[in-house]
């Protein structure tokens, strides 16, 4: 039978696969926060409190970190905390080895445990990045090196060895090049939202589940931004939609519907869809986050060309 230890992280690491296939990548703290049971009992993923977490049924070691946006303003994570080395720089406790919980997280950093780390990506809002591992401690400088060497999300290699596989090099870097670009997808998607109120801009719905962040200007493009005013919050069909340009906004932010839409004949969804047509999406209230009307002339020349 495995150990405490390893239970518990396989416990927190399948919660958090179903948290993720929920949330995708801005899950709330409400749904992290919630007990996992185990063995008849149950425990936590993280604490509302303290960043470096350790849940009481746990002997030894960490379970999960976490840094935290304030409600006062965005953090950003990949500009200020990303590493040379690739991945991320965690500020331990003030005090060195003398904090119980620094101490806690160097016999993690020792045994190359699997742990969790819990991303602020807006206040309230976290992306879960695991298996992760620290690599590395600067115990002058208070900071440990969080790294990722096995697929996100996945736990074949959780086992009582917890150290024992190796990976290449370039599957490394893939990694964490992944989790870095899951970062930024996050927060754009959080600020987003909240700029939004986490309501669908063209019908209004207000079920964050169902809502993406979709790119006026598409990412892959070069001169696409990660600003609020290159987003517009949409339902993932009306994203679908519009990514496939059979929904275009022009500049005075009014929803137009392709011909072929229009024509087609196919029940409820569809009719609602065409109601669409001629309406305005609504916007932002703050001016600074309005989708950019530059940004939207360019797209809607787009979906006129088709």
């Amino acid at each position: 039978m495995l150990n405490i230890d390893t239970r518990l992280r396989q416990a927190a690491f399948q919660r958090l696969e179903a948290i993720a296939q929920q949330y995708s990548n801005d899950v709330p703290w409400e749904a992290i926060a919630q007990p996992v049971p185990l063995d008849g009992e149950s425990f936590f993923i993280a604490s509302r409190a303290i960043g470096i977490f350790k849940p009481k049924q746990m002997p030894d070691g960490i379970l999960s970190i976490k840094t935290v946006v304030p409600k006062q303003g965005r953090i950003n994570i990949y500009s200020d905390s990303a590493s040379d080395e690739g991945g991320f720089w965690y500020s331990l406790e003030a005090g060195g080895t003398a904090k119980p919980a620094n101490r806690q997280l160097l016999i993690s950093y020792e045994r190359q445990d699997p742990i969790i780390y819990l991303v602020g990506v807006a206040p309230g809002r976290y992306l879960p990045l695991w298996p992760c591992y620290i690599d590395n401690m600067d115990l002058a400088r208070e900071l440990c090196h969080v790294s990722m060497n096995d697929r996100i999300g996945q736990m074949r290699h959780v086992a009582e060895n917890h150290g024992a596989y190796k990976t290449d090099e370039i599957e490394k870097r893939y990694v964490i090049r992944e989790a870095k670009t899951r970062v930024h997808q996050a927060e754009f998607r959080a600020r987003v939202m909240l700029a939004y109120s986490n309501r669908c801009a063209m019908t209004g719905l207000p079920v964050p589940q169902l809502l993406e962040a979709a790119h006026i200007i598409p990412d892959i493009v070069q001169d696409s931004t990660a600003e609020v005013s290159n987003g517009i919050s949409l339902s993932r069909l009306h994203h679908r939609a519009y990514d496939a340009d059979l929904i275009g906004i022009d500049p005075d932010y009014r929803i137009h519907l392709n011909d072929e839409l229009l024509s087609t004949q196919d029940g409820p969804l569809l009719e609602s869809m065409k109601q669409l047509d001629g309406q305005r999406i609504f916007t932002p209230k703050h001016a600074r986050d309005k989708p950019s009307q530059e940004a939207l002339e360019l797209r809607y020349q787009r979906f006129m060309s088709r």
